[in-house]
């Protein structure tokens, strides 16, 4: 499959070491397992924006499940942008849970956010299919990576671009404390897979590295292409063709190049509606036009803040 050779994309960068990519630090993994699985129904939220439709709220799935090329048999999506090959299967880290909770907590304690839902978070907050807490996260899987999981075999294809759905299930609903902002920028969303052999796996099965075509291009440093102003344009030159990364992913690349190496505005996937008009008034956000750009870039330069006192 040219999916998983290197040479057939035309991709060089992210396959040979670089001092402006993100290198990973062991050849590969050791001990990594599915802890649970999860699929969900369609269901209307009244309370979301306009009613929306989601299987976010995922159930956890008993014994082994069946996946194929549209994801586990018993799993659901409401809208073209949450399903389809390239996103096949969600998974997300039980590491990034803490850091969340950490975040929020603080926020809580200033008096900044008081509606958050802490009980969601823990799997299957995030609506994800596949559960881990054994140091599998952003930093650590590459796009490209092919793994043997139970009799499947799966492939990473592009970092979870996060919505607003995210800020109404855990209730995080001021726009100057957004759930979908903080793990944008701060590239914890979780990880998608396109399935190129069918199979079962269960709780339990260890992932088990067959390639790792681009083991400078971690999860994380892909997604820092759609958020960060500054960020290399060879970089972003080479994703635009990478054959191994998702077509939404190569448009993100490519709408990025045409703006001059600058993000394109997300306002819509992270707010919803008309810029997050339904959203409760923040303390960053006012109405509209250049005023919510500015306002943006506030929100996100407080949730960077945020961790640099923590850290």
């Amino acid at each position: 499959s040219d999916l998983l050779n290197p040479e057939a994309t035309g991709f060089s960068i992210f396959s040979l070491p670089s001092d402006t990519m993100a290198k990973q630090q062991s050849p590969g993994p050791t001990g990594w397992r599915v802890d649970r699985v999860f699929a969900g129904k369609i269901q209307r939220y009244d309370n979301w924006y306009k009613g929306a439709s989601s299987a976010i709220d995922k159930k956890e799935c008993k014994g082994a499940v069946t996946v194929g090329k549209l994801g586990i048999t018993e799993d659901q999506q409401s809208r073209k942008s949450h399903g389809g090959p390239e996103r096949a299967l969600l998974q997300y880290a039980g590491e990034n849970y803490d850091y969340i909770s950490k975040v929020f907590e603080k926020k809580k304690r200033d008096g900044l956010e008081t509606s958050f839902d802490f009980d969601r978070l823990r799997s299957p907050g995030f609506g994800e299919n596949i559960a881990t807490s054994c140091g599998m996260t952003e930093d650590t899987v590459c796009i490209g990576d092919v793994y043997k999981l139970g009799t499947a075999t799966i492939q990473v294809s592009m970092p979870r671009a996060p919505c607003f759905h995210l800020n109404h299930r855990f209730q995080a609903r001021d726009r100057a404390h957004l759930l979908s902002i903080l793990v944008e920028t701060q590239q914890k969303a979780g990880w998608l897979y396109r399935v190129l052999e069918a199979g079962k796996f269960k709780a339990g099965d260890e992932f088990v590295l067959v390639e790792r075509p681009l083991p400078n291009m971690s999860v994380k440093f892909a997604h820092r292409m759609v958020s960060e102003t500054k960020f290399p344009l060879d970089a972003v030159k080479e994703m635009k063709d990478c054959a191994l990364l998702a077509e939404k992913w190569r448009k993100y690349a490519r709408e990025r190049i045409a703006n001059g190496n600058h993000p394109v505005g997300m306002s819509a996937r992270l707010l919803g509606g008309s810029k997050g008009a339904h959203l409760k008034k923040g303390h960053f956000f006012s109405a509209g036009g250049c005023w919510y750009s500015v306002s943006l870039a506030i929100a996100v330069a407080a949730f960077v803040l945020v961790v640099f006192v923590d850290a």
